[in-house]
C-alpha cells in the first residue's frame, strides 16, 4: 500500500461535503431511511477497505448543494498485481437521487485511470430504506472474492491480439456509445486510439481498452465543431465530469471490452478446430 494516502473521515468530507452529511435532502418522503456515507465508510474501514480518494458531483440546484452524488474509493491489501490494483468504489448521494452502490474497479497505476467493472459479481445495490449493514458488508466480501477473477479477466485481454481492423471496430464501438449522434461528434472514432505514453503502444485488447477510456474520460482531443452558422470550428473534446456518466462509460467500455474478448476466444477455438 505504499504511496497510497489514507484518508480520514475528515479528509473524506473535506473532498466530498456530501458524505458528511448529518441529513437528507429536506424534499424526502417520510419513507425515507437516512443512512450516512460515512456510517458505510466506517463498515468498510472494518472489513479492511482502506478509503484513499472522494469527489461529488457538481450540482446545478443550489439547494441539492450537501447532499449530491459522490465517490469513494477504496483499496485492500494484496490486492494489487502486475501494474493493476482492484479497487471498491462506493457510490451514493442523500438527495434520492441513488442507492448505495458498491462498485469493483481496475486501476491502472502507469496512468491511474479507474476501470470500472462492468460485471454482474462486481456490482450491488442496496437502498437505503431497510439498509443492512451485514448484507451491505457482505456485497464488499464479494467483490473482494471476485478480485482474482477480475485479474485473470485483465490478464486475458493482455494476450488477446488485436488486427488494426479490430482495433478500428473496438474505437467505432466506443464511439457511437459515446456520442448519440457519432456522425456529429466531434472526433472521429480512429482519434480514440491515439496512444498517450510509450507504454501504450501496444496492440493487445487490453492496451487498446485503455487507450479508449483514457481518450474519452480524460478528453483533450482535437476535432471539429458545427457552430450556428454552418461553419466548422476547432474545438477540443472536455472530460468527463459528471459521476454518474462516468460511472455509465467506464462500465459500458469494460462491457465492450469483454464482448471483444468473447468473439476473440470463439475465434481463436474455431481455428484450433479447423486445423
Amino acid at each position: 500500500m505504499n504511496a497510497i494516502k489514507i484518508l480520514t473521515n475528515d479528509q473524506i468530507t473535506s473532498l466530498a461535503p456530501a458524505a458528511g452529511s448529518l441529513a437528507p435532502i429536506g424534499t424526502v418522503s417520510s419513507r425515507y431511511s437516512f443512512v450516512p456515507t460515512l456510517t458505510a465508510v466506517d463498515l468498510l474501514r472494518d472489513a479492511g477497505w482502506i478509503p484513499i480518494n472522494a469527489e461529488q458531483s457538481i450540482v446545478r440546484k443550489t439547494e441539492r448543494e450537501g447532499y449530491q452524488r459522490h465517490l469513494i474509493r477504496f483499496a485492500k491489501n494484496d490486492f494489487s498485481f502486475d501494474g493493476e490494483r482492484v479497487d471498491l468504489v462506493l457510490y451514493n448521494s442523500h438527495d434520492c437521487g441513488c442507492a448505495f452502490k458498491l462498485i469493483a474497479s481496475v486501476w491502472r497505476q502507469i496512468c491511474g485511470n479507474g476501470l470500472m467493472v462492468a460485471s454482474e459479481f462486481a456490482n450491488f445495490s442496496h437502498k437505503h430504506i431497510g439498509f443492512s449493514p451485514d448484507a451491505f458488508i457482505h456485497s464488499a466480501g464479494e467483490i473482494a472474492s471476485a478480485a482474482g477473477t477480475i485479474a485473470e479477466r485483465v490478464d486475458e485481454m493482455k494476450v488477446i491480439g488485436m488486427t488494426p481492423d479490430e482495433r478500428g471496430v473496438f474505437a467505432q464501438a466506443a464511439h457511437s456509445l459515446i456520442y448519440d449522434e457519432p456522425e456529429q461528434a466531434p472526433v472521429q472514432p480512429n482519434q480514440l486510439l491515439d496512444e498517450r505514453r510509450y507504454d501504450d503502444k501496444g496492440n493487445d485488447l487490453w492496451t487498446t481498452f485503455n487507450v479508449v477510456q483514457e481518450n474519452v474520460m480524460r478528453g483533450g482531443l482535437k476535432g471539429l465543431t458545427r457552430g450556428g452558422n454552418g461553419r466548422l470550428r476547432r474545438t477540443t473534446t472536455r472530460p468527463v465530469k459528471a459521476l454518474d456518466r462516468n460511472i455509465k462509460l467506464n462500465q459500458a467500455l469494460w462491457f465492450l471490452t469483454e464482448k471483444m474478448a468473447e468473439l476473440k476466444n470463439v475465434e481463436g477455438d474455431l481455428s484450433t478446430v479447423s486445423a
